[in-house]
């Protein structure tokens, strides 16, 4: 048997008592330029994406990611991810952005992100927060990886404000491997926001930044 993959551990997310709040160059992407591209901002040059298991279907945007218009109060431009997963898959349908075109990010001067949300589904939507531990790429996890440090949302209909720091993000119980005590900041690849097999899902995303400690 193989030895168990050995984690990348960096630095402990910050915890902020007295808050968060947007960082000078927090912009992660709010659509408004009608691109795929993320913001071009704090060094991120990304793309977002949409993603599904064999047996998804894609309704909005379609096979492949493009902004619409809509969103909350103040915005022309959303993010619309809508379909529908299928039980006999192992898993769903996601939507995602890259911090950059390729490689690992170093988000450690940022303490967590916040995006306003709207939606419904059967159950709930995940957020995850991709790191060179859960993502193939980092060469580190093999036939384990893909669980991602996140967080389960309620969707409830109308829009929502959510705040997330990244040290309340958690990988899932009982599988992944390695499974290090938090997310490696100093590597992350991707946001990603997850609906599980066997769910109808419609959801907006919008005005996504990156958050520092007040």
């Amino acid at each position: 048997m193989p030895p168990a993959p050995v984690a990348v551990v960096g630095p402990e997310p910050s915890t902020c008592p007295k808050g968060m709040q947007v960082a000078p160059d927090g912009l992660f992407d709010d659509f408004e330029d009608g691109t795929s591209q993320v913001a071009l901002v704090g060094g991120r040059n990304g793309y977002w994406w949409v993603a599904k298991a064999e047996h998804a279907v894609i309704e909005i945007p379609g096979p492949e990611f493009r902004v619409v218009d809509g969103g909350p109060k103040g915005s022309k431009k959303a993010a619309h991810f809508a379909g529908k997963t299928d039980a006999q898959d192992v898993w769903g349908a996601s939507l995602g952005g890259n911090f950059l075109g390729g490689g690992f990010y170093d988000a450690s001067k940022y303490a967590g992100l916040s995006f306003k949300l709207k939606g419904t589904a059967k159950s709930f939507l995940r957020f995850k927060l991709h790191d060179v531990n859960t993502h193939p790429d980092g060469s580190i996890c093999s036939k384990d990886c893909w669980n991602a440090f996140g967080k389960t949302i309620e969707l409830k209909g109308d829009w929502q404000d959510i705040e997330l720091s990244f040290a309340e993000l958690r990988q899932l119980d009982g599988w992944g491997s390695p499974r290090p005590p938090f997310v490696n900041t100093t590597k992350v690849k991707h946001l990603e926001w997850s609906v599980d097999q066997g769910e109808q899902f419609d959801f907006w995303l919008d005005d996504v930044k990156l958050l520092v400690c007040k």
